[in-house]
C-alpha cells in the first residue's frame, strides 16, 4: 500500500514573527500555487508543514507541529517554490527594504551548525520509522 497525504489547510496562516527565534524550523513544502488569488490580489503560496524547535534544549524533543500551513510571504513563498515534496531547515529574519520607508522582508536563513542538523535528522528518521511501523500495523482490506 503507497500511502498518501493530501495537502490541506489547517495550520492556518504562517506568521515569521511568532517564530522570529526559533532554534530550528523544518518546513516540508507540499504544494505551491503561483499567483493564488487572495483579497489582496494573486501572491505565490506554499501549503507546508512546519515543524518548530523554539530552543536548543527542545532539540532533543518532539517539535511545535502544525501541518497544512499556508506562506504567502513573497520572499519565503518564492524560495520554497522549487523544493516541494522536500525538506529544508532554516531559521527566519529579515532584511531591510530596497524601497525607502518600505517594511523590512522576511527571508529564510539555513541551519549550518552540525548539532542541530544531526538533532533534526534524528527526529525525521524516528518520525518516519514510526509512520512506516503503523502503515505495517495497519490491516489489508485487499
Amino acid at each position: 500500500m503507497n500511502l498518501a497525504t493530501l495537502p490541506t489547510l489547517n495550520g492556518g496562516w504562517f506568521k515569521p514573527k511568532d517564530v522570529a527565534d526559533a532554534t530550528a524550523i523544518l518546513v516540508e513544502p507540499k504544494q505551491y500555487d503561483r499567483q493564488r488569488p487572495t483579497p489582496n490580489g494573486p501572491k505565490d503560496s506554499v501549503l507546508a508543514d512546519v515543524s518548530v524547535w523554539k530552543s536548543r534544549e527542545q532539540l532533543g524533543s518532539a517539535p511545535e507541529v502544525n501541518a497544512g500551513v499556508r506562506i504567502e510571504q513573497t520572499v519565503l513563498a518564492r524560495d520554497l517554490g522549487s523544493v516541494v515534496g522536500q525538506a529544508v531547515l532554516v531559521t527566519v529574519d529579515q532584511v531591510p527594504s530596497k524601497k525607502p520607508g518600505g517594511n523590512p522582508a522576511w527571508i529564510w536563513k539555513p541551519i549550518t551548525d552540525p548539532e542541530i542538523i544531526a538533532a533534526v535528522v534524528a527526529y525525521g528518521e524516528q518520525r518516519d520509522q514510526a509512520v512506516t511501523e503503523a502503515a505495517e500495523a495497519a490491516p489489508d482490506f485487499d
